[in-house]
């Protein structure tokens, strides 16, 4: 580190891995550091809480961080913005104005994105389910449209991100006292396929009831003028697209010269530290281990932020880091929109009202923790 300074601590994005180091950002203030949070929104909002925003459970202001504030009440400065490159030889980050901003320490938590290049059409004529925030602006075209139509809403994708979006625009509609034709496609057989069977017939069971058509083997590849064609050629006519196929991570460590996974993720090591640079780290979906494979769920980097700031910390310091120990097994819960939620525990799955509430009391209390 440069001694002839304050060393720089610059966060990149603010997801469940960065929320924790923002509000403990005096920590570092009070270690010598100056600290930076980049962010591409005043707000973060919580993926765990955007389907019922969607559907009316939560109003806007319940699922979202106030980033800025927070980073300011803590003594970090906010730049409002996005990181387009990154030079790690020089240790300099490319913002989308065109300014470049030095550091010594840079952690990443930039997220993932839904694919957009996996459904021809999509950037024109379907809602992508990230960022969350896309959810506010289908939420009003779906309000919109039922007043003086049914319209046709397909969902495409049949994990977790469609099931819980079918349910909520099922209660969103039905809430309204509107009509509308819901269709949830997907290539797979059943709903929500990476999971216990059981949990997928408990989807598939409450979404039917209420209304809502499912279709199998429905590979969805092009997208066009209100017309969805599936891969065998079949075509699904539809007023609204929502895009939720599965996410991948944010692409900004392209053509940087760290070292990266296949699907372009920070490759790190087991403290959470860039295998080739030792000031990079990252925590959430935008980072892949080099010796385990995790799934890409909230609950991995809610338990990697304190570890990623005493790291970071330790770094400074010249001191040993911690590793990061995932758990073996870990809790899912699937908001289906009318107060019932499915229960995962792998081998474990459960439904009811009972789930959602346990839901809502853990989404809440997270959330709660970095809300002013």
């Amino acid at each position: 580190m440069n001694k002839e300074r304050k060393a720089r601590v610059v966060f990149v994005g603010a997801g469940h891995a960065h929320l924790y180091s923002i509000k403990n950002a005096g920590l570092l203030i009070r270690q010598g550091a100056e600290v930076i949070v980049i962010g591409p929104d005043q707000y973060h909002y919580y993926s765990g809480m955007g389907p019922g925003m969607l559907s009316g459970i939560y109003k806007q202001e319940d699922v979202r961080v106030d980033v800025q504030r927070l980073a300011l009440a803590n003594s970090a400065q906010f730049i409002k913005g996005h990181v387009i490159g990154i030079d790690p030889r020089r240790q300099n980050l490319h913002l989308d104005n065109g300014e470049k901003l030095s550091y010594d320490i840079a952690s990443f938590n930039v997220g993932s994105s839904v694919p957009m290049d996996l459904v021809k059409g999509t950037e024109k004529e379907a809602y992508p389910i990230k960022p969350i925030v896309n959810l506010v602006l289908l939420k009003q075209t779906i309000l919109l449209q039922i007043i003086s139509s049914i319209p046709r809403i397909l969902i495409i994708g049949t994990g977790p991100a469609g099931v819980e979006i079918a349910g909520n625009i099922q209660q969103l509609v039905s809430q309204n006292n509107g009509k509308a034709e819901i269709i949830l496609a997907g290539a797979e057989e059943s709903l929500l396929p990476r999971f216990p069977e059981k949990a997928g017939l408990f989807a598939r069971d409450s979404l039917m009831k209420r209304g809502v058509t499912i279709l199998s083997h429905s590979l969805v590849s092009s997208l066009d003028n209100g017309t969805a064609r599936t891969q065998d050629h079949r075509e699904i006519a539809y007023d609204i697209a929502v895009l939720a196929t599965g996410i991948r991570p944010t692409q900004v460590f392209n053509a940087s010269g760290i070292d990266t996974a296949q699907n372009g993720s920070l490759m790190v090591n087991n403290y959470l530290q860039s295998t080739s640079h030792v000031d990079i780290f990252g925590g959430g979906d935008c980072v892949t281990f080099r010796n385990m494979r995790l799934d890409m769920v909230g609950v991995y980097a809610v338990r990697q932020a304190p570890l990623l700031l005493h790291n970071i910390q330790a770094r400074l310091k010249g001191e040993p880091l911690k590793e990061f120990v995932p758990q073996k097994r870990y809790l899912l819960i699937f908001n289906l929109g009318d107060g019932r939620g499915i229960f995962v525990r792998s081998p474990l799955v459960l439904k009811g009202r009972w789930a959602f509430r346990l839901k809502d009391l853990i989404d809440k209390r997270f959330i709660s923790k970095f809300q002013h």
